[in-house]
This record gives structure tokens, sequence and C-alpha cells, in this order.
């Protein structure tokens, strides 16, 4: 199994002889089998990248509120999508505090996904956008979880920690952060600043966090 950060949210995970991603927003030429996409925010869906990565048979997740948007299935939370054998489970995402005023958050339940991927006898969580929220104690055996950081529309550091102590993951990616731009018709551009390393020490000897620079991959 090989993990790839392409910066942002947006991953490519080569496992079982597949091809998958996760909120592609940056250019990439390698077909996809399987695309991820936690919700219609345009620094998470890009349909000009999802064309380019897109081919017949290619198999695009997403949430109900976007699935017309990108031509996916729309799932919901607690829902399950078998491919080959890989098993992929949508789970809750969302605001508890973080909105542009008081009782409007970025981020509603019911909006946007995570998603859990079962392969090669691994899970891998990737949480979308979210804070920490009371679903997440019934999430357990996770080889990899993929974490937003900065903040800014999701947890911030601390709460990031909170979650991995709750989930106890082996491994941590953190996520969400850096800069973000996005090509096409309703781009996006964020320059969202949280220091990794910050994160990184918060959790030593509770789980190994690898950070990745956009481009590199991890192998398990």
């Amino acid at each position: 199994m090989e993990i790839t950060w392409l910066g942002w949210s947006s991953f490519k995970v080569k496992t079982s002889g597949k091809t998958i991603y996760f909120d592609p927003v940056t250019d990439s030429d390698e077909p996809a089998d399987l695309v991820l996409i936690s919700h219609g925010h345009s620094d998470h869906t890009n349909k000009e990248v999802l064309l380019k990565i897109r081919k017949p048979g290619t198999v695009v997740l997403t949430s109900m509120q976007n699935h017309l948007a990108v031509k996916g299935n729309g799932l919901n939370p607690g829902d399950s999508y078998l491919l080959d054998t890989i098993r992929v489970t949508a789970v809750h995402a969302y605001n508890l505090v973080r909105g542009s005023k008081p009782g409007s958050p970025f981020h509603p339940k019911g909006f946007g996904l995570g998603w859990i991927v079962e392969s090669e006898g691994k899970k891998i969580y990737h949480l979308g956008d979210t804070e920490l929220i009371p679903e997440m104690k019934d999430i357990t055996g996770i080889e990899i979880m993929l974490v937003p950081v900065s903040g800014y529309y999701v947890m911030d550091i601390d709460e990031a920690v909170k979650a991995v102590k709750l989930i106890r993951p082996k491994r941590v990616i953190p996520m969400h952060y850096g800069v973000i731009d996005t090509t096409g018709n309703d781009p996006a551009h964020y320059e969202l600043h949280a220091d990794p390393q910050e994160f990184a020490e918060k959790l030593k000897g509770i789980a190994e966090v690898r950070i990745l620079n956009k481009g590199e991959s991890l192998s398990l």
C-alpha cells in the first residue's frame, strides 16, 4: 500500500491493484479506479481534475448533497461500498462550533463525509472537513489516520491530538494546512497556517506522525 499526499486534503492511494483518490483538486494524470470526495466545497471538489482522472468504470463516491454535481454515487454516514476487495465506509464529518455565524456551521451535519477504506488488512481513515465529533468514539482499528489540523473550518492541532488519542491509530498524517491553489471554473485559493511539527511533538509516544511534503509517499 502506498499513500501519496497531493497537498491540502488530497491523497492518492495505491492498494490491491487499484488507484484511489481522496478529494482530488490538484492536477494528476494517473487514472482513478475509485474517487472519494468528502463534500462539495471547491477546495475538495474540482470537476476539471475529476474529468482528467476519470476513466470508463471509475467509481466516484461522495455525499448525498454533492453526488449530482460530480455525477457520482451519493452515500450517507454508515453506508458502505465494496469495490473488489476494497471496502469503503462513509462516516460523519461536520462542525460543532466553527461557522460564518452562530447557528451557521461551515459544514453542517449531513453535508459532508469522512471515509474509512479497508484494504490489504489495513484501515485508512480520512476525516474530511470536521471537528472532534461524538461519532469518532466508535471508530477503531485504524492503521492510518489522515487528520486536518489548521483550525480554519476544521479541527485545530489540539483537537486533532484529542481525536488521535481517542481513536488510537498506528500512524497519522496531518492535512488541510499550507497552500491550496486549485484550477477550474470555481478555483479555491487559501493559505492556512499550522505547524505539523507541533502536532507531531504533542503525539510523541502515542502515534507515529508522518509529515509528508507535497508529492511524497508513505509505503506500508
